[in-house]
């Protein structure tokens, strides 16, 4: 899992270096997914970014504006999955309050994701800072990953089940303005530990 993360961490740094306004996912995702399947992921893998209302898959005729929103999901060569990503660009004043919610949720989510936890009590209290700034999350909060890309327990409402320590779980709020025009997604692969969630990344939580 943590060999995953290190590729996946790799690879965001790969897209970052070719992102530029005016270039097409294509071009953007491509050294990503070289370096992913040099790394030992082969095809697994399925990365995406956000341009203007709708995923583009790796499009050649989506170009990528002033802001965008990558989605980078891997398995490396042992078969776990994880999610790592962070946002580029230039964010709106919107997108700046989305943030300062992003930042609760991860000081939060380092305490909360500890054994005995529901995954109920997690959802409540990371999305709080997204709600309370009435914003509308599109996906779940977060969900188990391991030897497939979603797996049980959802980070969500009513989910009942009890975290225990070695759990690895993907979160990912997606923040919605209430135009539905605007919005912030990112993502981190955390393990859950006595003390709490250790985000395995160690990627500094900001719009890069």
């Amino acid at each position: 899992m943590r060999e995953s993360v290190r590729i996946n961490v790799d690879g965001f740094h790969a897209f970052l270096a070719a992102y530029a306004p005016g270039r097409t996912a294509a071009e953007a995702l491509a050294p990503a997914e070289k370096l992913f399947v040099e790394r030992g992921c082969g095809r697994l893998t399925m990365n995406m970014v956000l341009v203007g209302a709708e995923f583009a898959l790796a499009r050649e005729d989506e170009l990528l504006g002033e802001f965008c929103v990558p989605s980078l999901e891997i398995a490396g060569p042992g078969g776990h999955w994880v999610e790592v990503s962070r946002s580029l660009g230039t964010p709106s004043a919107e997108v700046s309050r989305m943030l300062e919610a992003y930042e609760e949720y991860y000081e939060i989510a380092t305490d909360v994701l500890r054994p005995g936890a529901t995954a109920h009590d997690v959802h409540r209290a990371v999305s709080k800072g997204f709600t309370d700034r009435g914003y509308h999350l599109g996906h779940v909060t977060g969900h188990s990953i391991g030897m497939t890309m979603i797996e049980f327990p959802k980070i969500g409402e009513g989910v009942d089940t009890e975290l225990a320590p070695n759990m690895v779980f993907s979160m990912h709020p997606h923040a919605i303005a209430e135009d539905g025009q605007e919005c912030l997604y990112m993502q981190d692969t955390w393990l859950v530990t006595a003390d709490g969630g250790e985000p395995l990344a160690g990627l500094e939580l900001r719009i890069w």
